[in-house]
Parts: structure tokens; sequence; C-alpha cells
């Protein structure tokens, strides 16, 4: 009898790591975000209303249009015509695919499918996450993605800079666990907290003044709750501080999968814009 339950639970374990090494070593393509952030927030708003994906509307503006003359209103009329065209109040990712190979050419179809299909790993952070301040925080942000930076060599910036007061408190913008803490000669003090339901994704918070009490490498955080404070931390041996004006630097980074040790950094700016908005 005991040969006979170990057997079991030997097949069923098996049957775990089979799905388990299926979903880790899965790859996805990772977009590179072009999308502006001052669309951001109608790209979410319209797809709550119409049942449209917002990656489909996304990937429709950047391919057909390079989101020249795009509006909220334009956003608007193109969920309107998916939902005609697919007979279907709200047509999902099924009703959207449909319409638009209705739409489109067939190349210009696949191009926009395959781009909103590369998207959802983004859709799963705009629907998931939150700001990383309170709403009644003090702070101002720009698209600063690929700006020029010289300090520590020549290289383009790879994430978003908010500025506030020194002292403001951060908030993880996600369930996760704290994978790296401490000093960074350019980030300074700073946090790096993998996501939970989608732990290909890491999210970098730099120039940190201090961190929260009981912060450390494996704590577990809540979407929302506390994890440091806004410094002017980094550029220079460990406790530099001053050299630039108090801000949170925050990144966003995907592997291609669990198994792979390159990760690539994806434009925060439109998604900061979609959560500020929520």
């Amino acid at each position: 009898m005991m040969r006979w339950i170990l057997g079991i639970l030997l097949v069923a374990a098996l049957a775990v790591v089979g799905v388990w090494v299926y979903d880790q070593t899965r790859t996805v393509e990772i977009p590179e975000m072009k999308i502006p952030g001052r669309l951001a927030p109608a790209y979410v708003e319209i797809a709550e209303t119409t049942g449209v994906p917002w990656s489909y509307l996304a990937a429709a503006d950047e391919v057909d249009k390079g989101y020249k003359e795009v509006t909220p209103e334009t956003i608007r009329k193109r969920a309107k015509r998916i939902q005609q065209i697919s007979d279907l109040d709200r047509p999902g990712d099924q009703g959207a695919q449909k319409a638009i190979r209705q739409l489109f050419s067939k190349q210009k179809a696949e191009d926009i499918l395959k781009l909103a299909e590369s998207y959802a790993w983004a859709a799963a952070i705009l629907e998931d996450a939150t700001f990383p301040f309170s709403s009644n925080a003090n702070v101002s942000y720009g698209d600063t993605w690929g700006a020029s930076r010289s300090y520590g060599g020549d290289r383009t910036h790879e994430g978003t800079d908010i500025m506030a007061e020194k002292g403001t408190p951060i908030r993880s913008v996600s369930d996760g666990r704290v994978v790296s803490k401490g000093w960074n000669e350019l980030g300074g003090w700073r946090l790096t907290v993998l996501d939970t339901d989608h732990p290909q994704i890491s999210v970098y918070y730099a120039h940190l003044s201090k961190y929260k009490e009981g912060i450390d490498v494996g704590s577990k955080v809540k979407k929302g709750e506390v994890i440091g404070y806004v410094g002017d931390s980094g550029y220079g041996p460990e406790g530099t501080t001053g050299k630039f004006d108090p801000h949170l630097h925050l990144g966003i980074y995907v592997r291609e999968s669990m198994l792979s040790f390159q990760r690539e950094a994806i434009n925060p700016y439109p998604l900061l814009k979609a959560w500020e908005e929520k």
C-alpha cells in the first residue's frame, strides 16, 4: 500500500514539475513600449468600457498610424468599429482578432496581432499594478526613457525619474519579493522587487534615502505597501548623496523566460500614466 501511495505521489510530482518547466521556460517577445504616455489612460479606460483589450487598440494605432493624430476619440471610434464587426458588445481577444483581420490587409493585420500579443505582458502590469506614490503626494515626471547619461560612462536612461520631496514614502507597485537591496554606485540605496504573479518581471527602485524598517532581501511585499523613501543617493561610493535633486528612479525589467539571464528594460512611463489615473 505504501509503495502504491508513493507511486501516485511521484506521478503527481512529475506532472507538477512538467507544468512548471513549461511555464517557466516559455519565451515571449519583449516589446519596446512606444505608447505615448498621454494616451495610456485612454486606452485603459476605453478597454474597460468597450471590452476591446487595450493591447489591440494600441497595436492598431502603432502599426497603422505610428500614433500620429491619435486621440481618445479616435481610439473610441476604433473600439466601436471592432464591436460592430465582431457583433459583440464586449469582443475580448477573439472578437478583436476577427475584426482586425477584416479591417486591415493580411500583412498589417499579422503585424498588429503580433504586437498586441507581445504587449500582453504589459497588459498584465497595467491591470494589476498601482502608482508608486499615494494620491496626495506632490510628484512630477516626464518621459525620460532613453535620455543620455554620462556618469559611469555614456549610457541611456532605462527608467522614469519621478521627482518628489526627500522622504516621500514609496509604495511597491505590485505584490512581490525583494530580491536585491543595498548600495549601487549608479542607483544609490536601491531595491529590486520580483513580481509575484509575473515572476519574469522585476521592478527597480533607486536613489532611496532609506528603507522601510523590516524590508530586506527575501521580504514579501504587498501592492501599495511602503518599501522606502525618496532620496538623492548614488553617483559615488557608498553613502554619496546630493549629486542631483531627490527623486525615485523606477525601472521595469522583463526576462524572456525564467531560465534566461538576459533582462530587457521596458519604458515605465506609459504604465505610470495609466496607474496614476486609476
